[in-house]
């Protein structure tokens, strides 16, 4: 049986290796512009934010900065639609590749008019890269084999 209804925008497919998160971004009024906003360079602290969370979720060990890290090599994001005062935004993301020493991550971001689920629509897509750091050494390093194997699974 077939229906008219439209999916969800959070019902499609989203292919990630490893733990996917949904991250809920909690705006703020500093957080939008004077089009009555979000501001686009703020959207970057989002993935920032909802990258830890993400960290959090998959990587078996407190991570100490102290002793490796990342570093963003690479962000990038097309924006879709707006996000104003009194929208609810969801970052979903997960891994999309891992080579020896990055790490790919991407994103969509969902937005709920007003709160309201039935209006929910794609608001951006965004990737990031990330390098594995070795803090102490100063330099980039072979992403830790418990972090390779929580991400990947392999």
């Amino acid at each position: 049986m077939s229906s008219d209804l439209p999916i969800h925008p959070m019902e499609n497919a989203f292919e990630a290796m490893g733990p996917v998160v949904d991250y809920e971004v909690g705006l703020r009024y500093s957080d939008m512009d004077t089009f009555g906003h979000v501001n686009n360079a703020r959207y970057f602290t989002f993935l920032e934010e909802a990258r830890i969370a993400w960290f959090e979720a998959c990587v078996p060990e407190k991570w100490d900065f102290e002793k490796h890290g990342v570093l963003v090599v690479r962000n990038e994001m097309d924006y879709i639609k707006p996000v104003n005062p009194g929208d609810r935004l969801v970052i979903r993301l997960g891994a999309s590749g891992m080579g020896n020493s990055s790490i790919n991550i991407k994103y969509e971001g969902f937005v709920f008019p007003q709160g309201e689920e039935e209006k929910a629509a794609l608001a951006f897509r965004a990737a990031t890269t990330l390098v594995s750091w070795d803090t102490l050494a100063g330099k980039v390093t072979r992403v830790h084999d418990d972090w390779r194997m929580a991400i990947t699974g392999a």
